[in-house]
């Protein structure tokens, strides 16, 4: 068994989460104004240079607004936000998901996979179909084994992006790519919450209503398990 490196963080990284969790814990709210690069230098005892660069990763994070003459202020980041801003929120959380958030994210999955099982069922090909069906194998070889949480979240994050690779549409895989890393914690608890059976018979029903070009009454079926999961998420 092999142990990897440990890597501290750098003195960048530590500024920029100790500005984070002062405004994730509402220590500093929208619209606080933050000291002058020199001044935050001096107190935190770091260089100039590390600040300025600091400051300006969390600013394309959506945590903080910097404009000439009146410096910088915290930026309301559900506003102004976008996926490191998502991810940062993770991080602080140790890696949790809250409810909130669980539901925004399955909103935006219902949204996607939704519109691509709809697209799917009206334009699949033999071959299309052919690629779930190898995929559905591949899941029930591995169901046989035992498999752990970790590998049902990932057979089963493969096989839904994959619908929306097979769906034509460029945007689509994208967007369900750019929540690969926050969505893991949301793919292993589905796992843990449905089972190896459950999951498997689940992406059965999907591929026989595309089967017969019933896209509109997939999308309908994976938003009930949405419900049912909200429901009664652990």
């Amino acid at each position: 068994m092999e142990f990897g490196q440990i890597v501290a963080p750098t003195i960048k990284e530590l500024f920029i989460e100790r500005i984070e969790g002062l405004i994730l814990s509402g220590t500093l709210k929208p619209g606080d104004k933050l000291p002058s690069e020199r001044e935050l230098a001096e107190q935190m005892r770091i260089s100039k240079t590390i600040v300025h660069i600091g400051l300006e990763d969390l600013a394309r994070m959506g945590f903080l607004e910097v404009t000439p003459r009146r410096g910088t202020v915290v930026a309301d980041f559900a506003e102004r936000g976008n996926l490191e801003t998502l991810n940062a929120i993770l991080r602080y959380n140790g890696g949790k998901l809250d409810r909130p958030m669980v539901i925004s994210i399955i909103e935006l999955r219902s949204a996607v996979e939704g519109g691509a099982l709809i697209r799917l069922g009206r334009r699949h090909t033999a071959e299309d179909l052919d690629v779930l069906r190898g995929m559905l194998a591949e899941y029930t070889e591995i169901a046989r084994h035992e498999p752990d949480t970790a590998t049902v979240a990932d057979a089963l994050a493969r096989f839904h992006y994959r619908i929306c690779t097979l769906s034509g549409n460029q945007l689509f895989p994208l967007i369900m790519n750019a929540f690969r890393g926050v969505g893991s914690a949301l793919w292993e608890s589905s796992a843990s919450f449905w089972g190896t059976s459950a999951l498997l018979e689940q992406g059965r029903r999907i591929l026989a209503f595309l089967e017969d070009g019933k896209g509109e009454a997939a999308a309908d079926y994976l938003n009930s398990l949405f419900d049912h999961y909200l429901e009664n998420m652990p």
